[in-house]
């Protein structure tokens, strides 16, 4: 069994993200503007629809999570899903940002359809990439340092999502939005599809398939129901994804209504990707001196501490405060939400196969991630009940109301909820027994690798 990674393995991983943020951040940050915007659909439809598919979504997860641990092939077990999910999701992407060449009493339809299949192919992808993790090594310092290069890439692909996104819809589509939008992510869409067969090409299981015999669904549900750490992830992550989601979808909006300057939230976006690479770097060595629960603690408040900056920015309107508040609570949510929750839920992976004798990491790590679909679908619904509630009108002057909506969703709700996230996090408590967990586990299989090796 290896546990010691080449940089080239943590490279592949990585591009798997990169692949898939490319795509994601464009969807997340632009979709609700684009169908409030350009393709002209009420905020109110826009925020059910949003939670309807994310819940549908929800299902999706597991499905793909039970399917994830009963694959065995020749290229492994999990390793084989980043090519078979590559192409679909690709075109899903496209799909959804191609409404609004339809007649307008059809979009609303064809929202729906484009988003579920975009989000079930986001579910099979992002189940790869989160259940491969605790099959690259059973090393937490090497994990850490794979999920390091996972963010970095995903972080650069946001980033490139974020800075290119705009400018090529003016580009490519001139003054028609729509199609600049459709073609924009049509190239994102290439890019996906070349990074996913990297990744497939060249990533490589350590903890292999003859270790990991195929889980009956009714032993990984007991690894899942009492295992204690897994289920304060799965809290953390749908509160934090509500934070998270709210605010990126307002981002476009604080700048366009607030500052009055909508070309630099492509900024901002970028601003935020580079933070959270800054962020995601320090976690390897940090995770070496501090136990992981503190690290996220720490990070956690490091982006209250960026919420202030950018109220002190919507205050005084002041387009350099705003990008670095954008900078401050990108940089500790980079160590917290999109880092070391990755690192954690591995470490309940490894938790399961110790306390209970199940290794059940494609469920375990696939609803894991219903935390940030569940988040995500409430984040839509929260952001545009908040936006009618305070009467926003896309595409006018904003009265004093709608900037309060615009603050609360950009500015005060993700501090709250970066709170709430140091609440529930505290109830983690792995790390006290990860030392001995390693170990234990550790001679296990080196036991198995001798009696069949005998």
């Amino acid at each position: 069994m290896e546990n010691k990674l080449t940089t080239a393995n943590k490279v592949a991983y990585g591009f798997s993200d990169f692949g898939n943020n490319l795509v994601f951040v464009a969807a997340t940050n632009y979709l609700m503007f684009y169908y409030t915007d350009v393709a002209g659909l009420s905020l109110a439809a826009t925020g059910i629809l949003f939670l309807i598919v994310r819940i549908f979504d929800a299902f999706a997860g597991p499905i793909f999570g039970i399917l994830v641990d009963k694959t065995q092939t020749r290229f492994g077990k999990v390793r084989p899903w980043f090519l078979w999910m590559a192409v679909p999701y690709a075109i899903s992407a496209v799909l959804l940002f191609s409404i609004a060449f339809f007649p307008a009493g059809s979009r609303l339809t064809l929202a729906y359809i484009t988003y579920a299949v975009f989000t079930v192919c986001f579910a099979g992808l992002g189940t790869a990439i989160n259940a491969i993790l605790p099959s690259l090594s059973a090393d937490p310092n090497e994990r850490a340092s794979a999920n390091m290069f996972r963010n970095v890439l995903g972080q650069a692909g946001g980033l490139i999502s974020g800075l290119a996104i705009l400018p090529l819809v003016s580009m490519l589509g001139g003054t028609n939005n729509a199609k600049g939008f459709a073609m924009g992510m049509g190239l994102f869409a290439v890019i996906l599809v070349i990074a996913e067969v990297f990744t497939f090409i060249n990533v490589r299981e350590n903890i292999t398939p003859e270790q990991e015999k195929p889980v009956p669904l009714h032993d990984s549900i007991k690894a899942l129901l009492p295992n204690g750490p897994w289920w304060t992830i799965i809290i953390t992550n749908i509160i934090i994804f509500i934070g998270v989601v709210v605010k990126n979808s307002s981002t476009v909006y604080f700048f366009k209504y607030v500052l009055h300057n909508e070309g630099m939230s492509a900024i901002a976006n970028s601003v935020s990707s580079l933070a959270m690479i800054v962020g995601a770097i320090t976690i390897p060595f940090l995770i070496k001196k501090y136990p992981m629960r503190t690290v996220v603690i720490a990070n956690l408040l490091v982006a209250i501490l960026g919420q202030g900056v950018l109220l002190v920015a919507a205050q005084t309107a002041s387009v350099g405060s705003a990008i670095l508040g954008v900078a401050v609570s990108a940089f500790g949510l980079g160590g917290a939400a999109q880092s070391l929750m990755f690192v954690m839920t591995a470490e309940t992976v490894d938790y399961g196969e110790w306390r209970f004798g199940v290794r059940a990491q494609g469920l375990l790590t696939s609803v894991s991630a219903i935390g940030a679909s569940i988040g995500a679908g409430l984040a839509g619904v929260i952001n545009s009940e908040i936006l009618a509630r305070f009467h926003f009108v896309p595409n006018v002057t904003q009265t004093a109301s709608g900037i309060m909506g615009i603050n609360i969703c950009f500015i005060y709700g993700p501090a709250l909820i970066d709170a709430l996230c140091v609440i529930s996090i505290l109830f983690y408590g792995l790390d006290k027994v990860s030392a001995k967990m390693h170990a234990d586990l550790m001679a296990k299989r080196e036991s198995e690798m001798n009696e069949g090796a005998i």
